[in-house]
């Protein structure tokens, strides 16, 4: 029996040398000198596999280099196993990171991709924690978990904790084509129609129960009563808002039924679950039943908060004081963040923590402002609004007076603060804070 061809030592070591993600610019041949072997990089360097190749690299001629928005994370090992390791020719170009499962991904590891694509090892703890760090950091980068023999349970735990999509290890060429082509698709379509969205103002509260519904409530007013398709107020404090009573909304609907319908919801839907009132106001309720915050479907949530934007002129979103996993990704939507804080020292200090965890996340600054609210006349106060802006690092947007009294019987009652105490200092002060506010939202 005639044994199978195979090409001399030293051709097949310089077809080696090429690496994965690279080609040739034409066969080797007999004659052919080697190919010299690339300096060994690191693991933090990728390669970009795919078509559309710009050979430009005067030290590797034969080397690939593709600026790729797509960027695969994943170990050696994992890689070798997958057919995607033996292929000269892919439909879809990628940057091929290697850095082992339970290895800290870095930001420069991430860099402008649009599409991130990351090996998980469920029995890793190490390895869970760097994907919920990643999920913190980038918010708004869609991502994908390539992990071995995925489950149900375990693919919907994840998409909860706002993973777009999970791929099985290997890593096969179809099925990582089609995750991620979807994914680019709907990216680019919701790129082409941003133009069309209300801005979104989210209300941050370093702690809770300083009045951050308050100023939610009668900002909300103010944007409604002068757009044409009003306001929607959406309570995502999903434990404890109270955003509809304090508007004096009776509800049967709440954002509960938005979440269930999936897929389903449309603006239609989203307009029969709003209630909306002769002020301009739609308030989607929080729902009726305590969950967990990490139950909350992030993939769903973002899509209603996509059609709210389609329907009303504004959105205002009231955020609750304990944070989960889909907070980050509700406040990266937003126009413009008001951060409720007030002259507390325990209440700074949260803030302060809020501003970097911004910071660190891509949140600019330009897009946050800091709103003191219960500020109380005292001649021996011992913080005042220059003191909180000093310890902030920080300065304070606007502030608002206290009057415990009156706000509590507006509350009550289901009316604005306005309604019981015209000339009342917090509602002029609620009245200023919208015009800053409405200002604001014409410079970003």
């Amino acid at each position: 029996m005639t044994p199978p061809f195979r090409p001399p030592r030293r051709q097949r070591r310089a077809r080696r040398s090429i690496g994965i993600g690279t080609t040739r610019l034409s066969s080797p041949t007999r004659s052919a000198p080697p190919t010299p072997r690339p300096a060994r990089r690191s693991k933090t360097e990728g390669d970009s596999v795919g078509k559309n190749m710009d050979i430009t690299n005067p030290a590797n001629p034969g080397f690939l280099r593709l600026s790729c928005k797509i960027k695969l994370l994943i170990s050696e090992e994992a890689f070798a196993r997958s057919a995607m390791a033996h292929e000269e020719y892919s439909s879809l170009a990628f940057e091929l990171v290697h850095v082992d499962a339970g290895e800290l991904i870095t930001a420069d590891m991430v860099g402008d991709a649009e599409v991130l694509v990351v090996e998980l090892r469920g029995d890793e703890p190490q390895s869970m924690q760097r994907l919920t760090g990643l999920r913190t950091r980038f918010p708004g980068l869609p991502l994908v978990v390539a992990m071995r023999d995925a489950d149900f349970a375990t693919t919907r735990a994840l998409i909860r904790q706002g993973v777009q999509d999970v791929i099985a290890l290997p890593v096969q060429r179809a099925e990582f084509d089609d995750v991620v082509n979807n994914l680019l698709a709907l990216s680019a379509k919701a790129t082409d129609t941003d133009g069309d969205l209300a801005p979104v103002i989210a209300i941050a509260q370093s702690v809770g129960g300083i009045g951050a519904t308050t100023v939610a409530t009668h900002l909300a007013y103010s944007l409604g009563a002068n757009s044409p398709r009003g306001c929607c107020l959406i309570d995502l404090d999903l434990q404890f808002g109270n955003a509809a009573s304090y508007l004096g909304r009776t509800t049967t609907l709440t954002m509960e039924h938005l979440l269930e319908a999936g897929d389903r919801v449309d603006g239609e839907l989203l307009r029969s679950v709003a209630a909306l009132g002769d002020d301009g106001v739609a308030v989607i309720a929080a729902p009726e039943k305590i969950a967990p915050l990490e139950a909350i479907d992030a993939d769903r949530l973002m899509r209603v908060i996509e059609l709210a934007r389609r329907q009303y002129d504004h959105v205002i979103l009231d955020l609750p004081g304990n944070w989960a996993n889909w907070t980050l990704s509700a406040i990266d939507k937003a126009d413009l963040i008001l951060l409720v804080v007030d002259l507390s020292i325990g209440s700074l200090r949260q803030a302060r923590r809020r501003l970097t965890l911004f910071e660190d996340t891509g949140i600019g600054a330009d897009r946050i402002r800091v709103v003191a609210n219960r500020i109380e006349k005292r001649m021996f106060r011992t913080i005042g609004v220059n003191e909180a802006a000093d310890a902030l690092h920080y300065p304070v947007f606007a502030s608002i007076h206290s009057d415990y009294a009156v706000v509590q019987s507006a509350q009550d009652q289901g009316v604005l603060v306005g309604s019981v105490a015209r000339k009342n200092k917090v509602a002029t002060d609620l009245a200023a804070l919208s015009d800053l506010v409405i200002a604001a939202l014409g410079k970003v």
